[in-house]
C-alpha cells in the first residue's frame, strides 16, 4: 500500500481503521469457525511494542530492521519455513552441544544466562542458568573464579592453562578437574561491557598422563643414564630431601626451581630441631643461577647448619656468615633469614640480612608481616668492614593460638609482570586464604602449614609462572603428641590393627608414604616374631598371648618403638631356608635395634626417624586410602604378569603362595611378578617367594621380580640379594 492509497490521511487514522477491519474480520472468522488465513506481512522499519503473537501462524515474514521490545513469542508456530526460524534454533542447539565448558554471565553479579551441556554434566546435571555463580558452584570464590570474572568484567582478558578446580555436585560427589580456560568480556551493540564469557576444555587426562610420563622419564633417567642436566641434579642433591616430623611443631616446605633455561639457582632452606625443644629454620637466597650459585649455596648452608647444631642463635649465625663471605666473596650479596622457634611458649627470635621479613598467618584468614630489619645482605654490613663482631639486629615475636610463621624468598613476590608491592599484598592474602582452608572445597590438605606452602605457591604462580627460584617454609606450633600404648592378642589377624593404630597416632599426613610403609614393615616383623617365637605353643593350642606396643616421638624427631611379649621364646629345631630375616629387615630400616630378653618376656626397642617430603611446584594429589591386599594374574602372548598390591604379611601369604604355585609349573610361560604397589613385604612373604623361585628353576620357568628403586619391595628384596627390574607397562 502506498501513501497515495490512504488519501493523505494520517498514519494514526490509517492504523486505527486497519486495526478495526482486522478485528472485525477475525470476529467474523471466529463466528464461522474458519481458520485464519496465512498473512504475507512486510513489517520493514516497523516499531512494535508489547506485541503478543501467541498462537499466530506466520509464514514468509520479512522482519528486517524490526525493533521489538517485550515481545512474547511463547508457543509460536513458525510453520515449515526453516529460512525464518531454523538458523536461530539450530545455532542454539549446536552451541549447547559443543564439547566445551562454555558459560555466559550477565552483569557484575555474574548471573548465568547460558551454558553448554558439558558444563551441566560437569556439575552432575545441575543447571546454573538464572543463578549467580556464587550460589550454585561450591567454592567458586575460594578457587578464584569470581575474582577472574570480576577482572574480566572490568575489561581484562585472561588465559590460564591446566588450571586445577575442585567440583562438588549436588549429589555430593567430588571431582578434580584440570582445564585450559579463557575469560573475555561480553559487549553489547554499543561496545559497553554487559557480561563475561568463560570457555575452556577439559585437559584432566592429558595433565595426569603428562605427569605420569614425566615421573616415568625421570625414573628411567636416574636408573639408566647420567642426568643430562647436571646442574638440576646438583641443586636437588644440595636441598634437604626430608623434613623432620616433630611432636609439637608442624613443618612444611615448598620450592620451585626457576625457569628451565636457568636450570638451578641459589635458594635453600633447612629445619633443625634442637635439644630443649626449640626448632631452627633457615631460608636463604644466593645471587645468580647455575653451578656457581649452587656451589656457594651449599657452602653457606653447611656453615649455617654447623652453627645451629652447635647451639648458636639467629644473630650469631648471620654474623658467622658475614665473616665467611670475606673468605668466599662469591657469597656476598646473598640474603638470609634465620628463625628460632620455642613451640611451648609460641615465641621466636629471628635475624635477617637483606631478606624479606617473615609473615605470620592466622587460621582465621588474617595475616601480618613482621617489621623489616632493614639490614643489608651478607658481606655489606659496615660493622664488619671495621672488624667488629656485632651489628646484626635480632628481633623477637610471638604467635597466637592458631598462628603460624612463614619464611619465603623474594621469588614469590617478584613474579613476572607483578610489581613487588602488589606481590607482597598478594602473598599475604593468598597465605591467609590457604590457612583458613578457603581455596579448595575438596582435594585440600588437613595441615595449615601444608596448605600455606603448597596452595599459596600454586595459586600465585597459576597465571604468572615464575622465572626465579621460590621457597616457602612454614612452622606451626601444635599440641604436643602424647605417647602411644596399644595392646593386642598374638594372632595374625590383629597385626594390621597395630599397624593402623600406629599410623593414626603419628598421622598419615604428617609423614611421607615411604616412612609409613617402613614403619609398617618394622611393626609387622616384630609382631610376627612374637607370634612365632613367644606364643607358638599357645597358637597351636588355640590360645593367644598379648602383644604390647608403645611409641613415643621426642623433640628431635626420633621415634622410639617398643614391642613386648609375656611369653618365652623357642628356637627352631633346625635351619629353615628363607626364614630368620625379620630382625635383619628391622635393623636395615632402623637407626638402632635392641633386644632385651627376660624370664617375664622379651622387649624389642627400635629407634626410627620418620620424615616428610618437601612439596615441589606441582599440585599434590590427595592421599589414597591405605590399599588392601590383592593378587591376580594376567596372561599375555609372551608371558604372564602376576600383580601384587597392598600389604603382604603372614595373614595373606597363603593366597600369594597359591597364585605363585599355579604360575611356576612345568611348561608355564615366563612370569613377571609385579611388586611395584606392595606396601609391605614381610619375611613370611619372602619365604614363600624364595620357595616358589626354587620351584620355577626346577620347572624351567623364567621368573622376573619387578619393582622400582626405592619401593618397599625393592628394599626388602635387596637385603637377600634379589635383583628387581622395572615394572611392566
Amino acid at each position: 500500500m502506498s501513501p497515495d492509497d490512504v488519501g493523505g490521511r494520517t498514519d494514526s487514522e490509517n492504523s486505527e481503521d486497519s486495526e478495526d477491519r482486522e478485528d472485525s474480520g477475525r470476529r467474523e472468522d471466529s463466528e464461522r469457525g474458519d481458520e485464519p488465513e496465512h498473512l504475507d506481512v512486510d513489517v520493514a522499519d516497523v516499531d512494535i511494542e508489547d506485541v503478543d503473537i501467541e498462537d499466530v501462524d506466520i509464514e514468509d515474514v520479512d522482519i528486517e530492521d524490526v525493533d521489538i521490545e517485550d515481545v512474547d513469542i511463547e508457543d509460536v508456530d513458525f510453520g515449515d519455513d526453516e529460512a525464518v526460524w531454523g538458523d536461530r534454533r539450530w545455532r542454539a542447539a549446536a552451541l549447547r552441544q559443543l564439547p566445551l565448558y562454555l558459560q555466559v554471565f550477565r552483569g557484575p553479579q555474574h548471573v548465568n544466562v547460558g551454558e553448554t551441556e558439558a558444563v551441566v554434566a560437569l556439575y552432575g546435571g545441575q543447571h546454573g542458568v538464572g543463578q549467580r555463580i556464587a550460589h550454585y558452584l561450591t567454592g567458586a570464590e575460594g578457587q578464584g573464579l569470581i575474582e577472574m570474572l570480576d577482572r574480566v568484567y572490568a575489561g581484562e582478558r585472561l588465559v590460564a592453562r591446566a588450571v586445577r578446580f575442585g567440583v562438588v555436585t549436588p549429589g555430593g560427589s567430588q571431582r578434580e578437574v584440570f582445564s585450559d580456560i579463557e575469560f573475555l568480556p561480553l559487549r553489547d551493540a554499543s561496545g559497553a561491557i554487559a557480561g563475561t564469557i568463560a570457555f575452556g576444555t577439559d585437559v584432566t587426562d592429558a595433565v595426569r598422563a603428562e605427569r605420569e610420563q614425566a615421573a616415568a622419564a625421570a625414573e628411567l633417567s636416574r636408573r639408566y643414564r647420567r642426568a643430562t642436566d647436571v646442574i638440576e641434579e646438583v641443586q636437588r642433591a644440595l636441598l634437604p630431601a626430608r623434613l623432620p616430623v616433630l611432636p609439637a611443631v608442624e613443618v612444611a616446605a615448598s620450592y620451585v626451581v626457576g625457569g628451565a633455561e636457568q636450570a638451578a639457582g641459589g635458594d635453600w632452606f633447612d629445619v633443625l630441631p634442637r635439644p630443649g625443644g626449640s626448632v631452627a629454620a633457615v631460608v636463604g637466597d644466593v645471587v645468580g643461577h647455575g653451578v656457581a650459585a649452587s656451589a656457594v649455596m651449599s657452602q653457606l648452608r653447611a656453615v649455617a647448619l654447623e652453627r645451629l647444631h652447635a647451639g648458636a642463635g639467629p644473630g650469631e649465625v648471620v654474623r658467622t656468615l658475614d665473616r665467611f663471605v670475606e673468605v668466599v666473596p662469591e657469597g656476598r650479596s646473598a640474603t638470609i633469614c634465620v628463625l628460632d622457634l620455642q613451640p611451648d611458649a609460641r615465641s621466636f627470635t629471628w635475624c635477617a640480612a637483606g631478606h624479606p621479613p617473615p609473615l605470620v598467618v592466622d587460621l582465621d584468614g588474617s595475616s601480618r608481616f613482621l617489621d623489616p630489619s632493614g639490614a643489608p645482605p651478607l658481606g655489606h654490613h659496615t660493622g664488619y668492614a671495621a672488624g667488629h663482631t656485632a651489628g646484626r639486629t635480632v628481633q623477637t615475636g610471638t604467635l597466637g593460638p592458631e598462628e603460624l610463621v612463614l619464611l619465603y624468598t623474594d621469588g614469590i613476590v617478584e613474579r613476572p609482570g607483578v610489581p613487588a608491592t602488589a606481590g607482597t599484598v598478594e602473598l599475604a592474602r593468598a597465605a591467609a586464604t590457604a590457612a583458613a582452608d578457603r581455596f579448595m572445597p575438596v582435594f585440600t590438605l588437613p595441615s595449615a602449614a601444608d596448605r600455606v606452602t603448597t596452595q599459596t605457591l600454586e595459586r600465585l604462580t597459576r597465571l604468572t609462572g615464575s622465572t626465579d627460584d621460590i621457597t616457602l617454609l612454614a612452622l606451626q606450633p601444635t599440641a604436643p603428641l602424647s605417647d602411644l600404648h596399644l595392646e593386642a592378642s598374638s594372632t595374625q589377624a590383629d597385626v594390621p590393627q597395630l599397624r593402623s593404630g600406629l599410623r593414626r597416632w603419628l598421622g598419615t599426613e604428617r609423614a611421607a608414604p615411604l616412612a609409613l610403609q617402613q614403619l609398617d614393615q618394622i611393626v609387622t616383623e616384630l609382631c610376627e616374631n612374637v607370634i612365632e617365637h613367644a606364643y607358638n605353643d599357645r597358637v597351636e593350642d588355640g590360645a593367644a598371648g598379648q602383644v604390647l606396643l608403645d611409641a613415643a616421638l621426642d623433640e628431635l624427631g626420633w621415634l622410639t618403638l617398643r614391642v613386648a611379649d609375656r611369653g618365652r621364646w623357642r628356637l627352631r629345631a633346625g635351619p629353615c631356608p628363607g626364614r630368620g630375616l625379620g630382625l635383619a629387615i628391622v635393623e636395615d630400616l632402623s637407626d638402632r635395634v635392641e633386644v632385651d630378653p627376660s624370664p617375664a618376656g622379651t622387649t624389642v626397642t627400635v629407634r626410627f626417624r620418620p620424615w616428610k617430603s618437601p612439596h615441589s611446584a606441582q599440585a599434590q594429589r590427595p592421599r589414597a586410602v591405605e590399599e588392601l591386599f590383592d593378587v591376580y594374574t594376567e596372561h599375555r602372548t609372551d608371558r604372564s604378569i602376576l600383580t601384587v598390591r597392598g600389604p603382604v604379611d603372614a595373614e595373606n601369604v597363603l593366597e600369594l603362595d597359591a597364585e605363585l604355585a599355579l604360575s611356576v609349573t612345568s611348561g608355564a610361560p615366563p612370569l613377571t611378578v609385579d611388586l611395584e604397589h606392595v606396601t609391605l613385604l614381610s619375611s613370611a612373604a619372602l619365604h614363600a617367594v624364595l620357595r616358589r623361585l626354587d620351584q620355577a628353576r626346577l620347572a624351567g620357568v623364567d621368573v622376573h621380580l619387578a619393582s622400582s628403586p626405592g619401593t618397599v619391595a625393592q628394599q626388602v628384596l635387596a637385603l637377600i640379594g634379589l635383583d628387581t627390574h622395572l615394572p611392566p607397562t
